[in-house]
């Protein structure tokens, strides 16, 4: 439907000017959260029957769209069936992407999609060589919605006959909301203590969710149509370096995040835990701050050390064309590769025996560096606007650490938190509304634009250099 705005090309004309697809894009996500803080705000949202504040039902909008999970309101407990299943349309909708659920109708009543729609949504996706975008739209909807059913279907088995002991339709409407929530790397939970003290197969299935929804459309795909079997190399196919980064990226994040909290959070966060439950927190931790934002522990009882480890992972992100948000994996490799090619005094970037094209590196250089630049002021914003308004400054140094923790999950688009969000001030919570919107647009925004610009050739100038480091 968004695509309706263009104007159509006359016969023998070149066609006018065509909204860009970041600002399709933006306008999308916009468009979808202004509507539906509408819906929530009825009072028929609310269990109590009376309407949210508006700032709330913004608030929680954007979180839902924006797949965060930073909430305001407790989703199990204030929200009614009706407010809570609009909450779930918005996650599933913002973890497709609002671009690829609109082309999708698009293709499905028949109108015709521009070159340039096609490449907006194909590399929203991250897709270029896996066929038509009909094709591609396709793939990712029965991918979604087969995982998505596929963990439903553990989780309901485990609520309904494990220690929940839920009836058959309480089961099926947890099970399919938390299954949606962990594939799209939501975090919304309709339990007020989210994962903490849920049984081990419950977690390891929304681990699991969370990790494949982390990865992104194509890279599932590719590996679902690998064929180890055939003799003939050439039909056994391979992967792409795309999955290959993503799948190096994803072991060594994670093996960094479980070493790293098992050692950290030992006498902290798992406190009082025996050991394979510690083994257990510790393995979710690594995976949760890669957009997730569901917790086994409590995080308000993290250590520092610890809380600056999950700021890292959740700055980095899941990757590319997947629900979750962050630079993404690929960009902080090829950040990676870049500087290890700067010391060794190379020339290109590579990557598995592939060379990376100079306009990718300037790109991830940008993303990175823009993207920290803003997650910080937003840090700082955050830290002003509270001040000393709240009871929990008081915690000492731990008020920064909290209010940064809380601006790089906004902007990551994780929704972890310890503990500060329902606190927060009008002002606080507008801060994190804008950091939420621009963490799920940012950087796929301006990966477009940089993208889709032609590089022009600039004036020469006498070179000089200047000192660095």
């Amino acid at each position: 439907m968004l695509f309706f705005w263009r104007k159509r090309e006359g016969p023998g004309q070149e066609g006018r000017r065509r909204i860009n697809p970041p600002k399709v894009v933006a306008v999308s996500f916009l468009v979808t959260i202004l509507l539906a803080s509408l819906l929530l705000e009825l009072p028929f949202a609310t269990s109590s029957g009376k309407s949210l504040p508006y700032i709330d039902a913004l608030f929680t909008a954007t979180s839902a769209t924006c797949v965060t999970g930073l909430i305001v309101k407790d989703t199990g407990k204030d929200f009614s069936l009706f407010g809570q299943l609009v909450i779930l349309l918005l996650i599933q909708m913002g973890g497709l992407g609002i671009m690829t659920m609109s082309t999708f109708f698009l293709l499905l009543f028949g109108r015709k999609i521009s070159l340039r729609d096609s490449v907006t949504v194909r590399t929203s996706l991250g897709g270029k060589d896996i066929g038509s975008t009909a094709e591609l739209l396709k793939h990712a909807l029965l991918l979604t919605f087969g995982i998505e059913l596929a963990g439903a279907a553990i989780l309901f088995w485990r609520f309904h006959w494990g220690a929940t002991g839920f009836g058959v339709g309480k089961a099926a409407y947890h099970a399919i909301f938390h299954a949606i929530s962990a594939f799209c790397n939501a975090g919304f939970s309709l339990y007020n203590t989210s994962l903490i003290g849920k049984e081990w197969l419950v977690v390891l299935t929304m681990a699991v969710l969370v990790v494949l929804g982390g990865w992104g459309f194509l890279v599932v795909y590719n590996i679902g149509n690998l064929r180890f079997w055939r003799k003939d190399k050439t039909a056994r196919r391979r992967l792409s370096l795309q999955s290959r980064v993503v799948l190096f990226a994803t072991a060594a994040l994670l093996a960094l995040g479980f070493v790293s909290f098992l050692i950290l959070e030992w006498n902290a966060g798992m406190s009082g835990q025996h050991l394979p439950r510690r083994l257990l927190s510790s393995f979710f931790c690594a995976v949760t701050p890669r957009t997730a934002g569901f917790n086994t522990i409590e995080y308000n009882r993290m250590s520092s050390p610890g809380l600056l480890v999950s700021m890292f992972l959740m700055f980095i992100g899941a990757s590319p064309g997947s629900t979750g948000g962050g630079i993404k994996t690929c960009t902080f490799v090829v950040l990676l590769a870049t500087s290890y090619v700067i010391i060794r005094g190379r020339k290109s970037v590579v990557l598995f025996k592939r060379t990376i094209p100079d306009r990718i590196v300037q790109e991830a250089i940008a993303v990175a560096l823009i993207s920290l630049i803003f997650v910080s002021l937003s840090a700082v914003a955050l830290t002003i606007s509270e001040g000393a308004t709240q009871a929990w400054t008081t915690s000492g140094g731990r008020f920064v650490a909290r209010t940064t923790f809380e601006a790089f999950s906004a902007f990551g688009t994780v929704g972890l938190s310890t503990g500060i969000t329902p606190h927060l001030s009008l002002a606080g919570k507008i801060i994190i509304i804008v950091t939420m919107f621009v963490g799920r647009i940012g950087p796929l925004a301006l990966a477009l634009i940089v993208a889709g610009r032609e590089i022009r050739p600039s004036v020469g100038y006498p070179e000089e250099t200047v000192m660095i480091g």
